[in-house]
């Protein structure tokens, strides 16, 4: 399917909310939300354990359920080669 259109903010990494089970929703309620959850239309709206802001989070019934990953805050490595 290449007519998907993202619900959240350009030049991010849209990733499963299963693989980011420590982020949590902040900030909730407001102008920004829909019925059933964030529009992802307000910026950044999930934290790490820090509190840094590090993601933003569209899920609302209206569109996709995604999180993307702000590309200035967070990074990718191999959790095995870390260990």
């Amino acid at each position: 399917m290449t007519d998907w259109t993202s619900a959240g903010p350009r030049n991010t990494v849209v990733v499963h909310p299963d693989d980011m089970p420590d982020l949590r929703l902040v900030n909730e309620g407001g102008p920004l939300w829909g019925c059933c959850g964030p529009l992802g239309t307000g910026g950044r709206n999930m934290a790490c354990g820090c509190g840094a802001l590090v993601a933003t989070l569209a899920a609302d019934c209206i569109g996709p359920h995604e999180p993307h990953l702000d590309p200035l805050r967070t990074y990718a490595f191999d959790a095995e080669e870390a260990g």
